[in-house]
């Protein structure tokens, strides 16, 4: 099936055999440290579920070493005499399982750090998966369209039945079961499909898939989650009540009257274990069903900006937006010396030290690109300014430009200083109690809110990051449960965001 071999470096051994080659993806799975690799592919794996933007190289050790403790794996497969992650990944991203780009730098110090992030390939996501599902009972007949609403009607029927009627209670719980996981499945597989497409460089391929994803998201139960969470949330508790006999009734109808006990049990108890899986989708602010919508709605900014790109690109890399931008401002200047100054400040040049001389302006043609060029003798082209009489040429006195350029950055300075100083001064407090924020106060607020809305909370739901610039360092602590969203008033309008408690410090600050 695969390409795998002990040599990892190597070339590809089917195309060295002369075999037309296989599954090259799948070579993780047959290579000798194919342990390691598995841990690695399963850590991506698993983190699609938190974000989409891959996992920074810096936190992928750190991930490996949780997650072998939570499996109660053998802590020998991360042994540092032959565990070598760099050349894991280098491995991994030559097979095609992996994409590895740069994340954003914004000081100089970072240019000597290692900010390669890692993410997996829609084909390596969905190889996982399958090998993961290998052995466990995953057919389904119900597709996943509207499958809020589905849930909602059965398990309304699931409730009313149970006591009475265990026959049709058996019958809705089969069409639970099904639904929950081609949903599940249809939800892995979008964010699998848009967290390969939004890595590394957009091209049109990647935008296409973005745009069918979001459709297909749209045109299924993406609606449905906001109409119908309440109301499975409630059925799910009142389900909750059910006593065990009840569920070893429905049970028997299930596997039928010659069903062992040991059966019995095993779907008794996996009756508990799914409702509280479909609690966990569809119950409070930070369930996975709401987690997938806001990943679908932040999707839409990543996508306009590839399309932007692309179309000014026009599909390859180029200057050709600015430079028709630049074209554009100098045939609006006023005159010649305005366009000078625009091309002068554009591309980082001085005003030019011209020969003696005037040169003659072509009859009709106003613009100086046009003018006839001057004529200069060998004399002066051999020996330049040396060749003139007279007092040297003076530069231009820009002083009192330099000045009121200082004089402006000073007051943007104090400006900025200001807008820090109220929003740290609003620390610690609950979004619905900031008030009376200004213009910059919001634009501040909005982008310490998306630093926070990127970074993965932990069990408590509590999102640490620190913000781009490395100036800021932000605690988030959820809003309590069933409080309602904070409406925070601003001269542009209304934000409304979930009430959470936003702490912010300066990053050199001591904890």
């Amino acid at each position: 099936m695969a390409g795998g071999d002990d040599d990892e470096f190597g070339g590809d051994p089917w195309r060295l055999a002369g075999l037309p080659g296989g599954l090259l993806q799948a070579s993780y799975l047959t290579s000798r440290h194919a342990a390691q690799y598995r841990l690695i592919v399963q850590v991506l794996l698993d983190e699609q579920q938190h974000t989409l933007t891959g996992v920074a190289a810096g936190d992928l050790p750190d991930l490996l070493r949780d997650h072998v403790v939570r499996a109660g794996a053998d802590p020998a497969v991360l042994d540092e005499s032959v565990f070598n992650l760099k050349q894991r990944m280098a491995a991994l991203e030559k097979w095609g399982v992996v994409i590895v780009f740069q994340d954003r730098t914004d000081r100089d110090a970072d240019f000597v750090l290692n900010w390669d992030r890692y993410q997996l390939t829609e084909i390596a996501a969905e190889l996982h998966r399958a090998v993961m599902s290998l052995g466990h009972d995953l057919a389904s007949a119900a597709a996943a369209t509207l499958a809020p609403s589905v849930l909602t009607a059965n398990l309304s029927v699931l409730r009313d039945a149970a006591p009475v009627d265990p026959a049709a209670a058996a019958s809705a719980w089969s069409v639970i079961q099904t639904t929950h996981q081609a949903m599940a499945r249809a939800a892995a597989s979008w964010q699998a499909r848009l967290a390969g497409a939004l890595a590394g460089t957009p091209d049109q391929s990647k935008i296409n898939t973005v745009q069918e994803t979001l459709r297909r998201y749209v045109d299924m139960w993406g609606g449905g989650v906001d109409t119908h969470s309440e109301r499975i949330t409630a059925l799910i508790e009142e389900l909750a009540e059910v006593d065990a006999l009840t569920w070893r009734r429905i049970a028997v109808h299930h596997l039928g009257a010659n069903a062992d006990d040991a059966a019995i049990d095993e779907l008794t108890s996996s009756y508990e274990e799914t409702l509280a899986v479909l609690r966990s989708w569809f119950d409070g602010p930070e369930c996975q069903a709401r987690r997938l919508r806001r990943q679908m709605r932040d999707t839409i900014g990543p996508l306009l900006r590839g399309q932007r790109t692309l179309a000014a690109v026009g599909g390859h890399v180029s200057r050709r937006a600015e430079l028709l931008a630049l074209a554009a401002r100098l045939d609006a200047a006023p005159d010649d010396d305005s366009a000078w100054d625009v091309w002068c400040a554009t591309t980082g040049l001085f005003s030019a030290r011209h020969l003696p001389g005037e040169a003659p302006m072509a009859a009709g043609h106003p613009s100086f690109w046009e003018a006839e060029p001057v004529p200069v003798a060998a004399r002066l082209r051999r020996q330049g300014p040396k060749a003139t009489a007279g007092a040297p040429a003076r530069i231009a006195d820009r002083s009192a430009s330099r000045l009121a350029a200082r004089v402006h950055t000073e007051h943007l300075r104090d400006a900025a200083a200001r807008t820090e100083a109220a929003v740290l001064g609003r620390s610690g407090l609950r979004l619905s109690q900031w008030d009376e924020l200004t213009a910059p106060e919001l634009q501040m607020l909005m982008v310490l809110l998306g630093v926070v809305a990127s970074a993965r909370a932990d069990r408590d739901g509590v999102r640490t990051a620190t913000s781009g610039d490395a100036r800021w360092r932000l605690r988030a602590e959820p809003a309590p449960a069933g409080a309602p969203a904070a409406v925070v008033h601003t001269p542009e309008g209304r934000l409304v965001h979930p009430d959470i408690r936003l702490h912010i410090t300066p990053a050199g600050a001591q904890r």
